[in-house]
């Protein structure tokens, strides 16, 4: 079976090695996403990347293995049970810390914990990003299956620096130092926030080529992947 990796960002892409592209995020992303999938026409995407934490059990680094990604709308898109089932076995024989559980795909950063506490309640996710659901959208569209592996860097106790509160995940490494460096009310928490950040590119590099390693292998056999 072949398998295509993509990560949103450079970062993220950077941590799980060479063999992840970049696509990009918003709008732009999925069309990237979609371009990946039409060239190279692979049997399952694995979409990794990091995420905020919903679920206060969890901490960062730990990984979140989608059974299920909502829509803001509540809307739910499940990937092959099958494909999902193995990547759970594989990841507890890696003993590596994860959770199988849902993801929320949101437009703006969930920045605090009043916010996170909100989606949790809503729809029952271990946690959130921005980019998931829509890129399995795309990849459903393409008549590609997929798989979604998503590390923690911002539990769900944890506020966001107020700088990058409006961050798209575009914006690189150094202008997006050089802005906190202009606010020190901000420097304890974004070193919180690097902190957190280095252990779940950490967790990324680690987890995302057990995945890979099962969507590579499964064969799903004919999933509904529309909940």
């Amino acid at each position: 079976m072949s398998l295509a990796i993509v990560a949103p960002t450079t970062r993220e892409a950077r941590a799980v090695g060479p063999e992840c592209q970049v696509t990009g995020t918003g709008k732009q992303g999925e069309q990237r996403l979609a371009e990946i999938l039409r060239e190279q026409k692979p049997t399952t995407v694995l979409i990794t990347g990091l995420c905020g934490g919903l679920d206060p059990s969890l901490g960062p680094g730990d990984l979140i293995l989608a059974r299920e990604v909502f829509q803001e709308d509540g809307v739910g898109l499940k990937p092959p049970e099958m494909t999902v089932t193995s990547a759970r076995r594989a990841l507890r024989k890696g003993k590596t810390r994860f959770v199988c559980s849902g993801l929320v795909t949101v437009e703006a950063p969930a920045a605090t914990p009043g916010t996170k506490l909100e989606l949790w309640n809503i729809h029952g996710a271990a946690g959130v990003d921005m980019e998931t659901a829509s890129f399995a959208r795309v990849a459903m569209e393409q008549g590609v299956d997929w798989i979604a592996l998503r590390a923690v860097i911002d539990p769900a106790a944890m506020s966001l620096p107020r700088t990058i509160h409006d961050w798209n995940g575009q914006e690189s490494d150094l202008a997006i130092a050089l802005r906190l460096a202009r606010q020190p009310h901000n420097w304890l928490a974004s070193g919180r926030l690097l902190i957190s950040l280095r252990s779940a590119l950490k967790s990324l590099r680690l987890g995302t080529p057990i995945v890979a390693r099962v969507a590579r292998d499964t064969v799903p056999l004919g999933d509904d992947l529309l909940a």
